[in-house]
């Protein structure tokens, strides 16, 4: 989300349902209280959550995800917020460490494990879904702007993807280039449907 205008969160809320959105430096005002209501002396979380991944490439990482509920010069104009929460991720990769702290904004009153997965699962999304289009699809670099062309190109880009998946191909940039050469090995997929 390039932008969390009020308007939109209340919406949401209107809607009945809840959202957690993540704070930049688009919002200098809002950032700025939530980094000090999260950064105070007296600033105690009401729950916290530590998680810790480690993978076969070297690269460690721990995730403590903190729910504040201080909402100090943020509940005037931001109504539905119900909590802030932190996440800092200290990582460990190749004998690089690196610290990260990321805020966000919610509706919800849950715990801290749950805010933390919450996060995850919209980062898994991202690095699965838009990685993939972008980098064997190359979908950041098309030029296709007008009219209907760019929901048209970006569905039957997903379409594919959906179609590799249920057929459990790992490598799309390979399977873009056989298809490619041997158009006829398409038939051989399945759709999924029944």
């Amino acid at each position: 989300m390039h932008c969390i205008p009020k308007k939109t969160l209340r919406k949401i809320v209107k809607c009945g349902h809840d959202y957690v959105a993540q704070v930049k430096a688009n919002q200098k005002e809002l950032l700025k209280w939530v980094e000090f209501n999260t950064s105070i002396d007296d600033a105690k979380p009401i729950d916290f959550f530590i998680s810790y991944e480690h993978n076969t490439h070297g690269r460690h990482e721990e995730r403590i995800c903190e729910i504040y509920d201080d909402l100090y010069q943020i509940k005037n104009n931001w109504k539905s917020v119900n909590r802030i929460i932190k996440i800092t991720s200290t990582t460990l990769s190749y004998g690089r460490y690196s610290k990260e702290n990321h805020y966000y904004i919610s509706s919800l009153k849950v715990d801290a494990k749950t805010f933390a997965h919450i996060v995850r699962s919209h980062w898994k999304i991202e690095n699965s879904l838009h990685y993939v289009k972008d980098v064997s699809f190359d979908e950041d670099s098309s030029r296709t702007r007008t009219k209907q062309a760019p929901l048209i190109s970006t569905m039957l880009r997903s379409l594919a993807i959906n179609i590799m998946n249920i057929n459990k191909i790992l490598n799309i940039k390979k399977a873009r280039k056989l298809f490619g050469w041997s158009p006829y090995r398409l038939f051989n997929l399945s759709s999924g449907l029944k």
